[in-house]
């Protein structure tokens, strides 16, 4: 069986859940990483075809594209997003790619401030003029952001501190993303996906007290919420590994995007795509729940 399908982003969370979720359904896949590391050499070791690439190098491109029918497409978060996005859409089109799987975001609309939100809808222009069969991920709010937002306060203090307390939104499980990606990608009836945009929810909507009350929950003991300006809010989490100066400056107008409402809403994509329903947030702190103690119970759970 030859390999057909490509991942881009192979090595970060949504690229690797939608990687594993391939091959257990018998897939042949090859992924697209910038480093050979530990991370790329154990996705070989699982019979994953590696090839280093970056979006920006036409050759590698070239190279990564061969032979591929059908791909996922998943620039990290930062800048030139539709530049990225251009490159590699000539390229599929060259190459004879009949599906792009592309990584958009929930309430990616024309009228958004945000330089982010911006890029992701004119990503999906290019993708759609293109024409090489674009289907477009357009998913909540990523659990794994509270691994920055939350857990570094909580593990400290006991305290969550968000702005907008009366705003609800969806917290997606980055698992379901990346299944979602596997099933679109590896269904023989690729036709009803073309030109689909997916929204992808979690099980439910959270407001900042309901995230409170799930980690506390989950760490056994009170954990406070506190309101706080969307200023205080970036100069807290800004520093953080998993936030970046590019995510750090969409974040102010994203929080205005959240206050509005964008992001109040379930689907059943996942439902109807998966076959099964989303996970909830709770599940995802579960797994790293460590990130939430403080670092002596940590330790001491370890």
């Amino acid at each position: 069986m030859k390999t057909e399908i490509l991942i881009t982003g192979a090595t970060g969370t949504t690229g690797q859940y939608a990687i594993q979720h391939l091959l257990n359904k018998g897939e042949k896949v090859r992924a697209m990483v910038r480093t050979i590391d530990e991370r790329s050499e154990k996705l070989e070791v699982q019979g994953v075809e590696i090839v280093k690439g970056d979006f920006f190098d036409s050759k590698a491109l070239n190279v990564a594209l061969e032979g591929i029918k059908r791909a996922y497409f998943l620039y990290p978060f930062q800048d030139h997003l539709p530049e990225a996005a251009s490159l590699f859409a000539q390229v599929a089109k060259e190459k004879g790619v009949e599906m792009v799987v592309e990584m958009s975001q929930m309430g990616a609309e024309l009228e958004s401030t945000s330089p982010a939100t911006q890029n992701h809808v004119q990503t999906e222009s290019i993708f759609n003029a293109a024409e090489v069969g674009a289907v477009h991920i357009r998913p909540g709010l990523f659990a794994w952001n509270y691994l920055g937002f939350a857990a570094p306060t909580v593990a400290d203090h006991n305290t969550f501190y968000y702005p907008h307390p009366e705003a609800k939104y969806t917290i997606v499980h980055p698992k379901d993303i990346g299944e979602v990606v596997a099933e679109i990608l590896a269904d023989k009836d690729k036709d009803k996906h073309l030109g689909q945009s997916y929204e992808v929810s979690g099980s439910q909507v959270y407001s900042a007290e309901e995230v409170t009350k799930d980690i506390a929950e989950l760490i056994g003991h009170k954990v406070e919420y506190v309101p706080v300006s969307v200023d205080e809010w970036i100069d807290a989490v800004k520093d953080h590994p998993t936030i970046n100066n590019f995510l750090a400056k969409h974040l102010r107008e994203f929080s205005t995007e959240v206050a509005e409402g964008r992001f109040d809403k379930t689907t059943d994509v996942v439902k109807n795509i998966t076959g099964h329903e989303p996970r909830s947030f709770k599940e995802y702190i579960h797994e790293y729940k460590e990130a939430f103690l403080p670092k002596s119970v940590s330790v001491m759970q370890s």
